[in-house]
């Protein structure tokens, strides 16, 4: 009997490229890669027990996401971030989720329980002052929100910025109160709760104006 697996080499390396890929950013997203960290293709090939080809594909990925940067002789290292680059980032965070808000109709309805866990979770993070896990907690809020707008293209915008606003966060989580944000969460949640997505919608454009007042404040790097 005549296999029906029809799995190609090239279909097979795209598959360890992104596995690789996703290793890699969450490695820089939580800060096992440091900003400016040299990433060794050779290295990196030698733990996943795979050919260069597909770390460099991997690699190739994550320039086009502008999380790493490869220069001529150099190689790829980690993007180091500035406080101007969050600034941009964030100031189109939040329009787009003001619109997500505005636009969900009841579709967040099912998943307020998901919503206010996540939130609560960057509270817990937030008092004990873990920029990390406040993070990652504080993305997948935004992300359940931006989901819940029914929007493909929205979606697919939000998350071209989404992995570089999770490393300028945890890079820059000093100039900025995690305690604040957190409680800003709860607000947001209590005006979907009275199906307010309008004014949610606000409260999510001014939670982006609490952060971006951090990054903003005098004696930060903006270059």
């Amino acid at each position: 009997m005549q296999s029906t697996d029809k799995t190609t080499p090239e279909k097979s390396k795209n598959c360890a490229s992104n596995r690789i890929k996703d290793v890699i950013l969450q490695r820089i997203c939580d800060g096992t890669y440091a900003p400016g960290q040299k990433l060794v293709e050779l290295q990196i090939a030698k733990e996943f027990a795979t050919s260069q080809a597909p770390i460099r594909e991997a690699l190739s990925q994550l320039e086009a996401m502008r999380v790493v940067e490869t220069q001529p002789y150099k190689g790829t290292r980690v993007r180091e971030v500035t406080s101007r680059e969050m600034q941009e980032c964030l100031e189109i965070r939040g329009v787009l989720e003001q619109l997500a808000a505005e636009k969900m109709g009841d579709r967040l309805l099912p998943r307020m329980d998901e919503l206010r866990a996540k939130a609560l979770e960057t509270v817990a993070a937030a008092r004990e002052q873990n920029a990390q896990k406040y993070g990652f907690a504080n993305i997948e809020f935004h992300r359940i929100i931006v989901e819940a707008s029914g929007n493909a293209t929205l979606m697919i915008v939000w998350e071209t910025i989404a992995p570089e606003i999770r490393m300028l966060s945890l890079a820059h989580s000093n100039l900025f109160n995690l305690e604040e944000c957190a409680q800003e969460h709860m607000e947001i949640i209590e005006a979907f709760a009275e199906n307010d997505n309008r004014y949610a919608g606000k409260l999510l454009k001014l939670h982006t104006e609490t952060v971006l007042v951090g990054v903003e404040s005098p004696g930060n790097p903006s270059t």
